[in-house]
């Protein structure tokens, strides 16, 4: 028997779900969220839930939950959110990411301005991990043409206190105390567009991802 096969598609307009078993013909469900913007959903394989971020330009951002494939919907309690005396305000929501296997209810969320969220209860409240965004490198970040975005979460499942994060338009970090502390991770990686082509950061990272196997392979 064919395994099917689940298509999570974010768009303007809403998020649509799509199913195949032969990913030749498909059938799909939504929009969900009609008139929000989704830049990212994903099937949390520990849970079965769909987690997707909903961001508004009137209304603002939220994250929101499903554990029934989108026949029903909850917005988290307590969203992403800086301090107020940060001065920054929330622009969107890029990446939503599951912790490792063995966080069943820990999820992890990039947004623009640049900075990472952690929720320990499933996505229904946020705290901001405040050692990245208070980084000494942060008062000389510069947004790419998209905003300056964290838009890419890479959980090391070999290595409970390791993750990386991509930022554009300043590179990867990376951190080895479970987010105690962040290190510049761009070493050898170029920056077409810069007088200094390999600068220590500055680089505008796209995406980021992790290979199969030990951990030890990024792209």
């Amino acid at each position: 028997m064919k395994t099917k096969v689940l298509l999570l598609a974010g768009t303007k307009k809403g998020l649509f779900l799509y199913t195949s078993r032969d990913r030749k013909r498909w059938t799909h469900t939504g929009p969900f969220h009609a008139g929000k913007e989704i830049n990212h959903a994903v099937l949390d394989g520990r849970t079965g839930k769909i987690h997707a971020t909903s961001n508004d330009a009137w209304f603002g951002c939220e994250v929101a939950t499903s554990a029934n494939l989108g026949k029903s919907w909850q917005m988290a309690k307590r969203n992403p959110a800086f301090d107020k005396k940060s001065g920054l305000k929330l622009e969107r929501i890029w990446h939503l990411e599951p912790g490792r296997a063995n966080e069943k209810n820990v999820l992890y969320a990039g947004v623009a301005p640049a900075a990472l969220f952690r929720s320990d209860d499933g996505g229904k409240t946020w705290d901001e991990i405040k050692s990245l965004s208070a980084h000494p490198t942060r008062p000389k970040w510069h947004p790419g043409a998209g905003g300056l975005c964290l838009h890419s979460i890479v959980v090391d499942p070999s290595d409970a206190r390791r993750m990386f994060v991509g930022i554009s338009a300043v590179g990867v970090f990376r951190t080895d105390d479970g987010g105690k502390s962040w290190q510049v991770a761009n070493r050898g990686t170029r920056a077409e567009f810069m007088p200094n082509k390999y600068p220590e950061f500055g680089q505008c990272v796209h995406k980021l991802l992790m290979a199969d196997g030990d951990g030890a392979v990024l792209f």
